[in-house]
């Protein structure tokens, strides 16, 4: 949904919750451009080839009609931006044809505005005050438009009129559900716009979609569910507009949206990009990397541009990493890179010049995965409420010394802020209540440090007795308590380390639940960043942060190793690891500098080894860690 400027009614949590972001104007202006002016210039081009390339009257007339015949819908129009941007580059364009007819002697009474508003703009949106706040910016926007140059035109040439309604308002912006059908209340598109249906779609579909994440559309879910082939059980809302708007194009028809981004990776995101991809040509892209678009929102967002169409040539990219342009049109013109769109699908989407492409099929190619050869990581203790059971060591010291048996159920527990590259602390302590394991009145030390906080506790998820962890991960207890790499659950830079305490993890970290070390080391390895690169979702706000959740760790393409080799590579991971721990532990600062150096040196041994292992070139190489630049 968007909207213009905030409303002091609104308040910004509100907005959030309802999806509701404001398009800045240079993104309306790049949308546009995109989108109508790029449609428009190739229709008039062809018009023109059909009349020898003369611009006569005839082909003025009939640039007119064509131009009369154009029609552009934003689905979730909000307050109207980018309508407003469209109405610009449509009157513009009315204003070109007027002169031009002027000046070939047709005496003409044209309106631009109610030309743009009774024939070209169209919008749908689910809150009425948004409907009226757009046509108020519609109204707005007539009042200005070439008003002063028609009465000048009028004056001097006696035979053009640019007559104008003071308040001339669009007839086609309606409220109602975009998504849902009439017949379940929601929008009857086929009632509201007969004639651009029945002559196929619209010509230009522009949004803003709203950010509702899959939790705030229980209600709407299993009608989504039952209608849209992006349908999914986290998919979020702009999900289904980006099918509705493909649905409501006409053939050859262009869509142009601002949305997060997240769905060119995330599981959720499949079934779009399925869809997508089967049903479009997906013409641009640009992803504004760390950079925040919309003030007070995250939502890594991306611009997607595609067309109506069965041809499938190259999807041309902009990576925004360091900061905005002053105009991103010419950004985008002067750096935008090609890809073939046939690297889009499914699976996820990478934007990125074809070597290195190559390069990451290359690394995967033929190769066992983590989950062929070690299992699925496994995920750590979820307890509904840390503030309950995740204890410092004097309290948990304190519980113990009030009484002894209390020892027995407070573990060693590490969460995944606590986990660095090559050495994992457990800092804290659990209270190991598990479901069924025990009666808390037999620990009343442990039940009085409980209590106060019984009310919250009875609230949570699923089902459990109010002292009782959420999910207290049985089925691994066996696997937690031997050796095991550890990561975090969002990492920046690669951070997984031995541990071999025997403890628990919390549910901000996973685990391989073995002590092989070379395995820790390739997994410390630039190359293995590289290739979660291509896979994770990345989290972004401030730092280059990936997700590591098993589903990104399990694909990951491993070595074949000769034993001299994977020798060497356990060699210097355990070197590494008693390195990283002396060097958490002294409090000498050259010292420290000492271990750190030596760490570097190892892990630029283990990086040259991972890279042959894998056949890579210098080259290779280096093209593969010059993309990781500040990533690693």
């Amino acid at each position: 949904m968007d909207k213009t400027a905030p409303s002091r009614a609104e308040p910004l949590s509100g907005r959030k919750r309802s999806g509701v972001v404001y398009t800045p104007a240079p993104i309306a202006r790049f949308l546009v451009a995109r989108t109508i002016a790029l449609s428009l210039d190739e229709r008039r081009a062809a018009l023109l080839a059909q009349h020898d390339g003369c611009e006569t009257l005839a082909f003025w007339r009939a640039w007119r009609e064509s131009l009369r015949a154009f029609a552009i819908v934003d689905p979730a129009c909000g307050e109207g931006a980018l309508l407003e941007a469209a109405f610009d580059e449509m009157a513009r364009r009315y204003e070109e044809t007027a002169h031009a007819l002027t000046a070939l002697g047709e005496t003409i009474a044209l309106d631009t505005a109610r030309e743009t508003l009774a024939d070209n703009l169209f919008g749908v949106d689910i809150d009425a005050r948004a409907i009226a706040a757009a046509r108020r910016a519609l109204s707005s926007r007539n009042s200005t438009t070439s008003e002063t140059e028609g009465a000048r035109s009028e004056a001097a040439a006696g035979r053009r009129a640019f007559r104008r309604a003071p308040e001339q308002t669009s007839p086609h912006l309606h409220a109602g559900d975009s998504l849902i059908d009439a017949s379940a209340g929601g929008f009857d598109w086929r009632a509201a716009f007969p004639d651009i249906i029945a002559r196929g779609g619209f010509d230009i579909v522009l949004g803003n979609p709203p950010y509702v994440r899959m939790e705030y559309l229980k209600e709407a879910k299993p009608y989504l569910a039952r209608h849209y082939a992006v349908a999914a059980e986290r998919a979020d809302l702009y999900a289904y507009f980006f099918e509705k708007g493909v649905r409501l194009l006409k053939d050859g028809g262009r869509l142009g949206y601002i949305s997060s981004s997240s769905f060119f990776r995330t599981g959720a995101g499949e079934s779009l990009r399925r869809f997508l991809t089967r049903n479009a040509t997906i013409e641009s892209v640009v992803d504004f990397g760390d950079l925040r678009v919309f003030d007070g929102v995250v939502t890594y967002p991306a611009i997607v541009t595609l067309k109506k169409s069965a041809e499938r040539g190259d999807v041309f990219f902009l990576l925004l990493k360091d900061r905005k342009p002053e105009t991103l049109e010419t950004a985008f013109a002067e750096s935008a890179r090609p890809m073939p769109q046939a690297r889009l699908g499914a699976s996820v989407w990478r934007f990125e010049q074809e070597a290195l492409a190559l390069l990451r099929d290359k690394i995967a190619r033929g190769r066992k995965t983590l989950r062929e050869a070690y299992g699925s990581p496994l995920w750590g203790i979820k307890t509904g409420l840390n503030a309950a059971f995740v204890l410092d060591r004097a309290t948990r010291d304190a519980l113990v010394a009030a009484d002894a048996r209390n020892a027995a159920i407070l573990k060693p527990y590490c969460r995944g802020a606590s986990i660095g590259r090559w050495r994992a602390i457990s800092e804290d302590w659990l209270v190991d209540t598990s479901k069924g394991a025990l009666d808390i009145a037999d620990y009343p030390a442990v039940e009085a440090w409980l209590a106060p906080l019984r009310e919250r506790l009875e609230t949570r998820a699923t089902q459990q007795r109010w002292f009782e962890l959420q999910q207290a991960q049985r089925a691994y207890r066996a696997r937690f308590a031997g050796p095991k790499i550890v990561f975090p659950d969002i990492s920046q830079g690669p951070k997984f380390a031995l541990d071999e305490s025997g403890g628990l993890i919390d549910a901000t970290a996973f685990c391989l639940p073995c002590a092989d070390l070379a395995l820790l080391a390739f997994l410390n390895s630039r190359l293995c960043w590289f290739v979660l690169h291509s896979v994770s979702n990345p989290l972004r706000g401030g730092k280059w942060r990936l997700r590591l959740k098993a589903q990104y760790l399990e694909p990951l393409p491993l070595p074949d190793l000769e034993p001299p080799t994977a020798e060497r590579l356990a060699t210097l991971a355990r070197a590494n690891c008693e390195a990283a721990r002396r060097r958490g532990e002294t409090g000498d600062a050259d010292e420290a500098a000492r271990l750190a150096s030596g760490i570097e040196a190892r892990e630029r041994e283990i990086d040259a080894m991972i890279y042959d292992c894998f056949g890579l070139s210098a080259e290779e190489a280096a093209l593969l860690e010059s993309s990781l630049a500040g990533q690693y």
